[in-house]
């Protein structure tokens, strides 16, 4: 009985003057009839009405539970309507987005900002463009899929996911074949030529499609917002307590192995050449010139039509699997004290009042907050590492950008497949709760920031004629902001601006062209270009001459540096299951999507969206050498290799720091509705103490009663499974 039903008796006996003693035993038989209700009952009522938090009685159809679209649900698709074949159509559209966004337009940013003239502040913000649409909707879309058909949104955001692949391969079918070195006639020295002015010769520029690219990120964005915070929560939701961190861990090795797909698959693509009309025609360059464009947009292709296939799967799935609604009551009685949350209502209206309040529950959240905030710093570091990793590989061991791309391939691939499902498989083997799941974070965050020490490994940069060291005297080194090409040997030769370098044979110092060089005659080895007389590397008694293309060198320390980076990403991958089930656990049944999804939004506000943006501006400060269009934007040749590393070493060793931080403050700030004892024993024996044994319990009296429905709306399901 409630309080106010006990009130109004009480009211109506109080103003009520019998006739006769029968009727106020009349009446006292009714009000005892009442408080013999069955307190079961009224534990069951109230868990049903806490049920209604994350679906309506009127979605509870048997319809609703088949696979199929609209009215055609035939009977063989059935099969796939179970938690596997939901994972193997996700796995699928993960793997296309992954595939997509965290590897091929990490690996050809290099190549983007060769093909259409564009630095590294510009290529970071391509980056970071698919972030910044995320954070704009990521909150909203899970706070209202939520409550809707999660496969629907799924499917809608694979549709528009792949339209965002087709356009970032627009701007290759709209522009003209790639043309890359100097101009025939200013390949060599010629004191008698006169250097035309080629912004009036400019038919157009290229930096422009720098927008299609930007709106292609924004629909990758739009697209993938549903699918790491809807589709891991329908997986948490529709699964086994104890098999949720295998699925997810699953799931999580296609968002982690993906990116080795675009990593490998993108860069032996980077090996053939990007215009493919041009494959049967012999070209004057290879790979290993710095000029090369390869075939940056032919994976785009093939990732947007996964996605599109996905897509149909996708929108066949009912809003819950069947046989799944009874695994909410074994995961409810983790969640953080003080985080349950009741919906005034379900419909629209009901929602968007709602909204302030239900985000403002999972911040007030002190163990989520903090593991919201580590998650910001972690996603600076991978931020950074993703977009520019290749090109830090490519500049510091002298590699082509195809070579750098399968290289960090190699790397990224096994070290997440490895971490994440070490993370997945420690979590069911040891069944740690919260607890548990965040002392493993701190440990592998801990060992991972002791293996990024290599990244304080480098090697000098290749000599380079007015660059790196001087004309004169080649073992003299130059600054950042030092460079001058322009030398005595070579100041009457009117040499062009366009980017062509040469290496000298005798000395192993590269110049910016072969006229740069003072080569004054080219010959051709095959498919190679052979410069002589060059009176910038003439050396007593030897002649100067001079090939196309970079000059290389060795650098001892590239296998121990791929050692600590592969050990460091394996202790990083491996807190990705433990810390997405650690968040999922200590949140409200009904806002585990939006807590995902705030998530979502911090990790992007203070990492994904401003990382590549201020690590691009850091490393651009420490090129050596522009080559600048008309409108002033323009491509850094050479990167000073110790500002580089040193750049990325206190960026990773910061945010580590950090990470180790929130995560240790999640820990402290949490307070279980069911403490856990001895969860870290020998034989990981737990014994929980429910914490209403420590108030007064209530009698089977009526004062009892009510004073049991009068609990916070946090304990009262507990405390009635008590006095039951």
């Amino acid at each position: 009985m409630t309080e106010d039903e006990g009130s109004d008796n009480k009211a109506y006996l109080d103003n009520e003057t019998p006739e006769s003693g029968q009727d106020r035993e009349s009446l006292d038989h009714e009000k005892e009839k009442e408080n013999d209700i069955n307190p079961q009952t009224r534990a069951s009522e109230y868990s049903d009405d806490t049920k209604k938090s994350s679906i309506s009685a009127s979605e509870e159809d048997v319809e609703d539970h088949r696979c199929g679209w609209f009215n055609i649900r035939p009977r063989w698709m059935q099969c796939f309507n179970r938690p596997a074949g939901f994972l193997v159509v996700i796995f699928l559209f993960s793997l296309a987005q992954s595939t997509t966004v965290n590897g091929l337009v990490y690996i050809v940013t290099t190549t983007l900002e060769r093909r259409f003239n564009l630095p590294s502040t510009r290529s970071g913000s391509i980056s970071s463009m698919y972030d910044f649409s995320v954070l704009i909707v990521i909150v909203f879309v899970t706070y209202f899929g939520e409550r809707a058909n999660k496969p629907v949104w799924l499917g809608t955001g694979a549709l528009i996911f792949g339209l965002g692949s087709f356009l970032f391969t627009l701007p290759h079918f709209l522009t003209e074949y790639y043309t890359y070195g100097a101009a025939d006639d200013e390949e060599v020295c010629n004191v008698t030529r006169t250097v035309s002015d080629q912004c009036e010769e400019d038919d157009g520029n290229l930096s422009q499609y720098y927008y299609c690219f930007l709106a292609a990120q924004f629909l990758h964005g739009i697209g993938s917002s549903p699918l790491y915070t809807l589709g891991q929560t329908y997986i948490y939701d529709n699964t086994k307590p104890r098999e949720a961190p295998v699925f997810l861990g699953i799931f999580q090795v296609a968002s982690n192995f993906a990116p080795a797909i675009g990593f490998i698959g993108g860069g032996l693509l980077l090996t053939v050449y990007t215009d493919l009309q041009h494959l049967y025609f012999s070209l004057s360059i290879d790979p290993s010139s710095p000029l090369w464009v390869g075939n940056w947009w032919l994976g785009f292709i093939c990732t947007g039509t996964v996605a599109w296939l996905t897509a149909i799967p996708l929108l066949a799935f009912p809003r819950r699997l069947p046989g799944t609604e009874e695994y909410e009551n074994e995961r409810r009685q983790l969640a953080q004290s003080g985080s349950r949350f009741r919906p005034s209502g379900y419909g629209t209206v009901e929602k968007l009042k709602d909204f302030p309040r239900a985000v403002f529950n999972l911040l007030k959240n002190l163990p989520c907050l903090c593991a919201y905030l580590a998650s910001g710093t972690e996603f600076f570091i991978i931020a950074c590492i993703s977009v520019f990793g290749p090109k830090f590989v490519e500049s510091q061991f002298s590699l082509t950008a195809g070579e750098a791309a399968i290289f960090s391939g190699l790397v990224v691939v096994p070290s997440a497949l490895a971490g994440v499902l070490l993370g997945g498989w420690l979590v069911k083997c040891f069944d740690w709760k919260f607890r548990g799941k965040i002392r493993f974070v701190l440990m592998s965050l801990s060992i991972g920031m002791i293996s990024m020490f290599v990244l304080i490994i480098r090697c000098p940069n290749v000599p380079f004629a007015g660059v790196t060291v001087t004309y004169e005297n080649q073992t003299q080194r130059l600054d950042v902001g030092e460079s001058n090409i322009t030398s005595a040997c070579n100041v009457d030769c009117n040499c062009g601006t366009n980017y062509d370098p040469v290496c000298g044979i005798s000395n192993n110092v590269m110049y910016y062209t072969a006229c740069h060089a003072g080569c004054k005659f080219m010959d051709t080895d095959g498919d190679d270009k052979i410069y002589s007389n060059c009176t910038c590397i003439e050396e007593v008694g030897s002649e100067g001459i001079a090939k196309q293309g970079k000059c290389y060198h060795d650098c001892d320390n590239q296998t121990v540096f791929f050692f600590g980076v592969f050990g460091g990403l394996l202790f990083g991958f491996a807190i990705v299951v433990p810390s997405v089930t650690a968040i999922l656990s200590v949140v409200d049944e009904s806002q585990r999507s939006l807590s995902l999804g705030l998530q979502s939004l911090f990790y992007r506000c203070l990492g994904t969206v401003p990382g590549p943006i201020i690590f691009g501006k850091l490393i651009d400060s420490a090129c050596m050498i522009w080559e600048y269009e008309c409108e002033g934007q323009g491509t850094c040749w050479v990167y000073q290799n110790d500002d580089f590393a040193t750049s990325l070493f206190l960026v990773v060793l910061s945010c580590r720091l950090l990470s180790i931080v929130f995560y240790s403050g999640s820990l402290l700030f949490y307070k279980p509705l069911k403490k856990e004892i001895g969860e870290d024993g020998d034989d990981e024996k737990k014994e929980e103490i429910d914490l209403s044994q420590t108030k007064t319990t209530p009698s089977s009296t009526e004062e009892g009663m009510e004073v049991a429905f009068k609990k916070d709306a946090d304990n009262s399901y507990l405390e009635e499974k008590e006095s039951i």
